[in-house]
């Protein structure tokens, strides 16, 4: 990585130069005229010495930066920015060792040898897998897909809420219906009277058990028509019956972490951890709360010694998860290895009009009618195109058009285009492949370098996202490479150039090719080679 290399430079002048070690960033600059690369080390420096201004730190840096680094040039920017400019040739370079890495290209070794956990979805079974819960199914196998990317050993997971009162509740419903004493409700709509005539025949004291496992395996199928599947699901039930719960309440109890009242046992942390937030553990009736259930189920993701654990969960969760990181703290586990994904919920529309309930449920979107109409690639692009803490509209007319309104299209195009322009090449003898050699220093044009700029940041781009879990950066970035591809395209002739020249264009454009198919990959969408 290019930003590697700029980051280790400073490191090594504040080795020589006797700094002390800080943190500091080196990013993109908002604007070209800003360099490639921008630092605020100077800045950092300064608010740490006091007697030093950005700029003189600047002025010791740069002459000695420029010589461990390729680059055009290196300036300073007030308040304290030290800017990169990078030499065409070191551009030109990285443009190759693209190609000779292939499917690798993104792939980092960062995390090797480390573990992670991801769990996402995990909908109630009752009923099915609708858009709110949908949208985390996209986020969370991405950010694995991104994890695996860096190293990690990832293992996704599913839990199974089997058991507790929505489930009771829905059963309930059920039976009303069966035995025609149902009234309105939660759960009413034709898909629930025709749940209960599927099931009309099952003793009382089965139904349960059946409708539930039913309904679980329809949603584990709908995921699996998305791209998800996991390599773990643990059943809340199996939580309760192998003990597990039962034997983290009484750890608890032994640690005065619980106090009685109104007949039921409370998780009470005394050290301010969720003041005033105080949650039941075991009902007043003697049974256990998912809360209780939900941090047996913790104990096990830290027993199984990951160093990373990830949750993306509904916002509807937001009081649970300060609770779950206070007991993570109280069984003596680090609460810095676990991270939550906050997802708002998905709104539908159709036109210029929000589509508010599905006909069958009555109540909510499934899924599935999604799924459906706009295919997996659209579904899961759309759910990543936004901020996961954003509210965000899915907008099925535009996930269907096939045109570059289209954002999925638009990316898919731009990668259909480079296979077509490698193609009609092989036509006219010019077959590429990783034992392909051109003089990529002919890149020189502005477009062309700024193409071949934006497409070996994707290794930098799985860097941020591993840290910053904020996963809806792949679709940003592959758009914006699919946005370069398809101007130099109109501007620029590759087939039938000057030889040297067009050798040298069809090295960037299989470049770009690879880097277009690796970051949707990562997305969990198609590379057409078609459209």
């Amino acid at each position: 990585m290019i930003r590697y290399k700029v980051r280790r430079a400073i490191e090594e002048v504040m080795e020589e130069e006797k700094f002390p070690k800080i943190s500091f960033d080196v990013a993109d600059p908002p604007s070209d005229k800003f360099g490639d690369y921008s630092s605020n080390v100077a800045l950092k420096l300064s608010s740490l010495k006091g007697n030093q201004s950005p700029s003189s730190i600047a002025k010791e840096f740069i002459p000695k930066l420029k010589k461990k680094i390729q680059v055009s040039d290196i300036d300073f920017a007030n308040p304290g920015f030290i800017n990169f400019y990078l030499e065409p040739k070191l551009i030109q370079n990285n443009t190759q060792k693209i190609i000779e890495l292939g499917d690798d290209f993104g792939s980092i070794d960062i995390n090797k040898g480390k573990r992670a956990r991801v769990e996402y979805v995990s909908a109630n079974p009752t009923g099915p897998l609708h858009i709110g819960n949908a949208r985390g199914g996209p986020i969370g196998d991405s950010l694995a897909n991104v994890f695996s990317a860096t190293g990690y050993k990832v293992t996704r997971e599913y839990y199974d809420n089997n058991i507790g009162s929505q489930v009771d509740s829905f059963v309930d419903s059920l039976q009303k219906i069966i035995s025609g004493k149902a009234k309105e409700g939660q759960y009413t709509g034709t898909y629930y009277k025709e749940l209960a005539q599927r099931f009309r025949d099952v003793e009382r004291d089965k139904l349960k058990v059946k409708v539930i496992k039913k309904l679980f395996s329809e949603i584990i199928k709908d995921l699996k028509d998305m791209g998800i599947e996991f390599d773990e699901i643990y059943h809340e039930s199996d939580l309760q019956s192998s003990k597990d719960t039962e034997k983290i309440v009484d750890f608890l109890k032994s640690k005065k972490l619980t106090k009685e009242r109104d007949k039921a046992t409370w998780f009470a942390p005394d050290d301010g951890f969720i003041k005033n937030k105080e949650a039941v553990l075991v009902r007043s009736n003697g049974t256990y709360t998912y809360f209780a259930d939900d941090i047996a189920y913790h104990k096990k993701k830290f027993e199984s010694r990951a160093d990373l654990i990830v949750n993306v969960l509904g916002s509807n969760h937001h009081g649970h998860v300060p609770r779950i990181y206070a007991a993570i703290k109280a069984l003596g586990y680090d609460s810095n290895m676990y991270k939550v994904i906050m997802y708002q919920y998905v709104r539908v529309k159709k036109g210029k009009d929000i589509v508010k309930m599905s006909k069958r449920l009555g109540n909510y979107i499934t899924a599935r009618e999604v799924l459906y109409e706009v295919g997996k690639d659209a579904f899961r692009f759309f759910l990543l195109m936004f901020s996961p803490n954003t509210h965000m509209d899915f907008d099925l007319g535009l996930a269907k058009k096939k045109s570059e309104a289209n954002p999925v299209y638009y990316v898919q195009y731009a990668h259909a285009r480079c296979f077509n322009l490698l193609k009609n090449a092989e036509k006219e003898g010019f077959r590429y492949d990783k034992s392909s050699k051109a003089d990529l220093t002919l890149l020189s044009e502005k477009l062309e370098l700024s193409l071949a700029k934006k497409i070996q940041k994707l290794p930098e781009v799985v860097e941020d996202i591993s840290e910053t879990l904020s996963v809806h950066q792949l679709t940003t970035y592959v758009t914006e490479v699919a946005d370069l591809l398809h101007k130099y395209y109109e501007r620029y002739r590759v087939i039938g150039e000057e030889k040297e020249i067009m050798k040298a264009r069809l090295s960037l454009i299989l470049a770009t090719k690879i880097t277009l198919s690796n970051t949707l990959r990562l997305i969990g969408v198609s590379a057409p080679e078609k459209m």
